[in-house]
């Protein structure tokens, strides 16, 4: 990107190098003379100003080639936009034609169903019609049949009420013998489950009386058991009681002997200080 600008930037630094170089050698053929101060200074100004001009034309080109960078860049990116709306109309024209493609087959799928349901509606049309008179013809027909039928219905209506009567006598007669074989049976369990529920009775009495000893017995056990701990508990509290008066006296004694020892060594600190004489005490 900076191909430009490089050779500008060589371009600016070989120019004051030769205008320098060519002053120099013009002044020497000419042979004045160079001052040390005036001559050093006006070259050091014209060397100074070569290169601020050097500087600046090398500034001006980085920016131009910066520039031109730029513009190539904005190019390819246009180029590639370019690029990316032909390809993308390119897609919407091939799915546009999918759709249409889609489009022409749904109408044609819908045109042949169309046709078929039409061509049902005719078949159906028909068949209803023939099925009308077949229905026709089968009522004809039934309606003849039937009032042939009604002769003989009304024969066998008959034979059947007799044979009906008959069952029912029958039936009532077997229900008799069923409710007096039921009743009997009835009574049997309801005598079977009296016996049975006195016997449960006499069992739940039984475990009654055998519960209640039992019972009467663990009292009795138990107020034994009272009784015997009372009394272990009243010949205790009297062993303590016992035992506290025996520990009483024994203090008593103890504080006699405490009182009668304190007595005598009290006597005979007495006697000692008064043998003594008044001598000093020895110090501690």
């Amino acid at each position: 990107q900076f191909g430009t600008g490089s050779r500008y930037l060589s371009w600016g630094l070989s120019i004051p190098h030769i205008r320098f170089s060519e002053a120099s050698s013009a002044m020497a053929e000419a042979g004045q003379p160079m001052a040390d101060g005036l001559n050093a200074s006006a070259m050091q100004a014209n060397l100074t100003g070569a290169k601020e001009a050097r500087k600046r034309a090398e500034l001006d080109a980085q920016l131009l080639a910066n520039r031109i960078a730029l513009l190539k860049q904005e190019e390819e990116k246009a180029w590639k936009k370019i690029e990316e709306t032909r390809k993308r109309a390119a897609e919407i024209v091939e799915l546009r034609k999918q759709n249409e493609q889609k489009y022409s087959a749904k109408e044609a799928y819908y045109k042949q169903k169309w046709e078929s349901i039409r061509t049902a509606q005719a078949v159906n049309q028909a068949q209803r019609e023939k099925a009308k008179a077949v229905r026709e013809q089968t009522k004809h027909g039934m309606l003849e049949s039937k009032h042939q039928n009604a002769q003989s219905t009304k024969q066998q209506s008959q034979h059947m009420l007799l044979q009906k009567k008959e069952r029912e006598h029958a039936e009532r007669q077997q229900n008799l013998e069923r409710s007096s074989y039921l009743k009997a049976r009835k009574d049997d369990a309801k005598r079977r489950m009296e016996e049975e529920r006195l016997a449960q009775l006499e069992r739940f009495r039984e475990d009654y009386e055998a519960r209640t000893a039992q019972e009467e017995l663990l009292r009795a056990r138990t107020d034994a058991l009272v009784a015997k701990m009372e009394k272990e508990e009243m010949e205790l509290i009297q062993r303590l009681q016992n035992t506290q008066t025996v520990q009483r006296n024994a203090y008593e004694e103890l504080e006699a002997a405490l009182g009668q020892t304190s007595q005598q060594i009290s006597g005979s600190a007495r006697n000692f200080g008064g043998s003594s004489g008044g001598q000093p005490r020895p110090a501690a």
